[in-house]
């Protein structure tokens, strides 16, 4: 008996200990992020659907995420400015930055120091997992709501790999938001995870994503490719000549952008691991077919520029590689979200040179007519 209620007190111990750290994690969420104590708190919270799909709530946030009143990523609108699109996925929503660091921040303020004033501001419509169809149909939207004169498009090319050989469908069912989720949900969980993460030696943590990968792709009985089928490239083809039509139906200049990855050409030792967990996601593929459809598709965008004859810039060419640049296979650093800004930049200046000449030439014809009308008045 005495064994037993030795167990029993050990058991209620530890249960109290989780109990009393899922509560400090709480309470700091609330200190650092203002978020509510009860009630599940994740990345959901900063969307809301429509008929269309998922899109930013607005004024939404979560932990260093924040969305401005209209639903995007970033400040709010600024008038008289001149406005810039930035339209991808996570990678240009940003993940892993430091919060105002994600590409579409950093291109913005390289602009704007390159025009010597505030003559540009960059508006990131990204979100975590936005395929160009999606795109398309937010077009009017967006450009009713923000006005802008370019839109650089950086696609998500990996959400190719879930389609069926049907193309996607143009809209997908609303979903009301307001359903109750899990009456619970632990955040120290996720801080454990975390922590697993940066602790684990890399080849641990590579035999467990292969061991997790191995369990799905049986529970769910996916049949593996060693490379996407040729009609999902046609798909992207089609789905990125509508986009670039459509913008320019809603009088946007379209720019596009090749996308770019941690792996090196030709391919490092190290960049397996990168692999391995960009399949934990897309088990149905093998590793070499990930690489095939980068190659492939930024092919398509070059050949998409050359034909609808407008501006690319070759991110894929032009981006180092390596982790000092990509936190994972495809998403950048605080520094690599840099660099591409500035590759970024450098691809726009000779678009955008007429209207930073236009703005000063404005502003020097201003301060021109002024000093005439204050000479005028003054005594002779």
């Amino acid at each position: 008996m005495r064994s037993f209620a030795k167990i029993i007190r050990w058991c209620l111990g530890l249960v109290v200990f989780v109990l009393v750290l899922e509560i400090c994690a709480r309470i700091d969420d609330v200190v650092t992020y203002g978020a509510p104590f009860w009630g599940a708190y994740n990345d959901e919270i900063l969307l809301q659907r429509d008929n269309i799909g998922k899109w930013g709530r607005p004024g939404a946030r979560y932990a260093k995420w924040q969305l401005n009143s209209l639903g995007y990523r970033g400040p709010e609108l600024r008038a008289g400015s001149i406005r810039i699109l930035t339209m991808g996925a996570s990678e240009t929503f940003g993940l892993y930055e430091a919060p105002g660091e994600e590409y579409p921040r950093q291109l913005e303020r390289d602009l704007n120091a390159w025009a010597g004033k505030d003559l540009f501001q960059v508006v990131n419509v990204a979100f975590a997992g936005e395929t160009l169809p999606t795109s398309i149909l937010r077009v009017p939207q967006i450009v009713g709501e923000i006005h802008p004169s370019y839109a650089l498009i950086y696609p998500d090319l990996s959400s190719y790999i879930w389609m069926s050989i049907k193309p996607f469908a143009s809209a997908v069912p609303a979903q009301d938001a307001s359903r109750p989720g899990p009456t619970f949900e632990s955040r120290l969980s996720v801080r454990v995870e975390n922590l697993l993460k940066q602790v684990l030696p890399t080849a641990i943590q590579d035999e467990l994503f292969k061991i997790s990968m191995r369990r799905e792709i049986a529970s769910r009985h996916y049949v593996i490719l060693d490379h996407l089928p040729d009609d999902r490239f046609e798909h992207f083809r089609q789905d990125l000549q509508t986009l670039v039509g459509v913008l320019r139906e809603h009088q946007v200049e379209p720019i596009l952008v090749t996308h770019a990855t941690i792996f090196s050409k030709p391919l490092a030792e190290s960049d397996r691991v990168s692999l391995t967990h960009w399949r934990k996601i897309y088990p149905m593929l093998k590793e070499e077919g990930f690489l095939d459809m980068e190659r492939r598709m930024n092919d398509i965008i070059r050949q998409t520029a050359t034909e609808e004859h407008m501006p690319l810039i070759d991110a894929d060419e032009e981006m180092p590689h390596g982790p000092k640049y990509f936190a994972d296979f495809v998403h950048f650093t605080t520094y690599g979200a840099g660099v591409m800004a500035s590759i970024l930049a450098d691809g726009l200046e000779p678009l955008l040179a007429p209207q930073v000449q236009a703005a000063n030439g404005v502003t020097q014809a201003g301060s021109v007519a002024q000093t005439g009308q204050a000479g005028a008045s003054r005594p002779q």
